[in-house]
């Protein structure tokens, strides 16, 4: 399969033209991972945008040197590392192979490079990273609702 498919059969190919998932996909790079490798670590800085386009990867929150805790289970077609790429902040996560994946990834500096002959395409990829971030944290308030009406319940239920 072509770079220009896989990124259209992504989250991020939601809002994108075959002709802007083609050029876009002249400005990716490719990296395989063995289960069990990290793609990148919590504190890390790398400015890119990664795609899963097969395996899967697991969303860790570190507590300590040697503890995590399970936040999320990435699926092919997933695109992560969406804000750091946008803001250059470190990342607040690890994420891990679960089993050997690979990755398409857009680094800031490519993306940079269309803006100026191609500004749509740059609108596409940032509208679908903003629209994948407001899923996420649709996501994230229905889990924080969910806890704290538990939470509530729990502590209603003592008194």
């Amino acid at each position: 399969m072509t770079d220009a498919i896989l990124i259209s059969q992504s989250i991020l190919g939601q809002d994108l033209t075959a002709q802007d998932c083609e050029l876009l996909s002249l400005a990716v790079t490719h990296r395989s991972l063995e289960k069990g490798e990290i793609l990148f670590d919590e504190g890390s800085t790398d400015e890119t945008l990664y795609i899963l386009i097969s395996g899967k990867l697991e969303v860790l929150k570190m507590v300590g040197s040697d503890h995590s805790i399970s936040i999320d289970i990435l699926k092919e077609g997933s695109m992560t590392g969406e804000l750091s790429f946008i803001d250059g902040h470190p990342h607040t996560m690890r994420l891990i192979a679960k089993k050997d994946s690979n990755v398409l990834m857009l680094h800031k500096t490519a993306f940079e490079n269309l803006v100026e002959k191609h500004p749509l395409v740059t609108y596409h990829v940032m509208r679908s990273i903003l629209r994948y971030s407001h899923m996420l944290q649709r996501k994230m308030n229905v889990k924080y609702l969910e806890m704290h009406r538990m939470v509530q319940n729990q502590y209603t239920a003592q008194y």
